[in-house]
């Protein structure tokens, strides 16, 4: 339901808030990714400045006057020619940046070069995360990359030499045909290139995109269990679990992506990016349009988002799908400052169960799910919710 925003205009409780800027264009198209992007850059120019002008517009008509963390995703951000990439980065380093803000790009390996380096380390990215998924020639070939292995470590010896901020990479494991050997080797040459952080996803089918036609979600070639050895050798290699499938080394957790597990305002611009900021009564989301052409028309603040409310049970329900991704769990006191109740009154017979099965803690400060308890999220979830309902 359509909801709307002018009453957030007059509220405090946004002036701290992250920033997402989604940059949609990548120079080709994966086979498993279903986030919005195009190959075609003829309108990336325009889309950026139009990007540019909402996010100055969105800070100034939301109260912001602090920003902790900035996040720049896609698609594939590096794929923008340096000038456009310069032009960004002169405009997120005027904004209220808060001392010591975590800046992070992501990109690709075909996209890493001494120029592009060189052009971070000059601006306020002090962060880079690096989209591999893999080492194998084989796996890339299935998940419909066009990278090879050996552009990868060429980018990564690049990154190692010429890169001091910190730097976090993307793996993926459970790909069909994929071994524990296959995925305990990507982690190996992984941690010799001395990254802060680790993200390792089970691959999973997402409708309609060209890897999940061909294969079967339940089909022998693919082995779920490849995805819960490589993550216990990450942890064993000293790279510590602190959500479902993030690692990193100690004090390297990433800021921005914990801000949003935490339910913590953040704005998002560019098309296809989210913004979730805070109201009177639970969370604002807005959902900007995928698409580049109405992106362009829409001259409103909003350039044709879609706007939700989202309240009450709804609120509760998000807040603890979000907090129980993280190994920490969810705080108490948070929980209690934000609902005005105790979560043990609020899911008692879910906690109590799961406490029983042996799959969730129970300290005096918080409450969260153990190693086996985060394997069966969804199912926790699905418990949640049906004693919400």
């Amino acid at each position: 339901m359509q909801k709307s925003y002018t009453a957030l205009k007059a509220l405090k409780n946004n002036s701290e808030a992250s920033l997402y800027i989604h940059i949609p264009f990548c120079n080709s198209k994966c086979s498993y990714c279903d986030f919005f992007s195009v190959t075609d850059h003829s309108l990336m120019s325009f889309i950026l400045d139009k990007t540019i002008e909402q996010t100055a517009r969105y800070i100034d008509y939301f109260g912001i006057r602090q920003i902790p963390t900035v996040y720049i995703g896609g698609g594939t951000p590096t794929s923008l020619p340096l000038p456009l990439l310069e032009k960004l980065f002169s405009f997120i380093a005027s904004l209220p940046l808060e001392e010591g803000a975590e800046c992070t790009i992501e990109a690709n390996p075909e996209t890493i070069n001494l120029e592009l380096i060189r052009l971070l380390s000059g601006s306020c990215m002090n962060r880079l995360s690096l989209g591999i998924q893999s080492f194998s020639d084989t796996t890339l070939g299935t998940l419909g990359r066009h990278c090879n292995s050996k552009t990868a470590l060429k980018a990564l010896d690049l990154v190692k030499v010429h890169w001091q901020g910190s730097l976090s990479l993307d793996l993926i494991s459970s790909v069909p045909g994929q071994t524990v050997s296959d995925s305990i080797s990507d982690i190996d040459t992984a941690i010799s290139f001395n990254p802060d952080h680790i993200s390792l996803y089970a691959l999973t089918m997402e409708d309609g995109t060209p890897l999940a036609r061909q294969y079967d979600p339940d089909s022998q070639a693919i082995d779920d269990n490849v995805w819960i050895i490589a993550a216990d050798h990450l942890e064993i290699s000293g790279y510590r679990r602190y959500e479902v499938s993030n690692f990193a080394l100690s004090g390297h957790q990433s800021k921005h992506n914990t801000r949003y597990w935490k339910l913590l305002p953040y704005i998002g611009t560019g098309p296809g990016s989210v913004s979730t900021l805070h109201d009177k009564s639970g969370l604002f989301r807005i959902a900007n349009v995928p698409d580049l052409d109405k992106y362009l028309e829409n001259t409103g603040l909003l350039c044709g988002a879609e706007t939700e409310e989202i309240t009450g049970k709804s609120y509760i329900f998000e807040y603890l799908m979000m907090g129980f991704r993280m190994t920490a769990g969810i705080r108490k006191s948070d929980f209690r400052s934000t609902f005005g109740m105790e979560i043990t009154e609020v899911i008692p017979e879910t906690l109590s169960e799961w406490k029983n099965k042996d799959l969730a803690v129970e300290t005096e400060e918080s409450i969260a799910l153990n190693k086996g308890g985060l394997l069966i999220l969804n199912q926790f979830l699905l418990d949640t919710l049906s004693e919400l309902e």
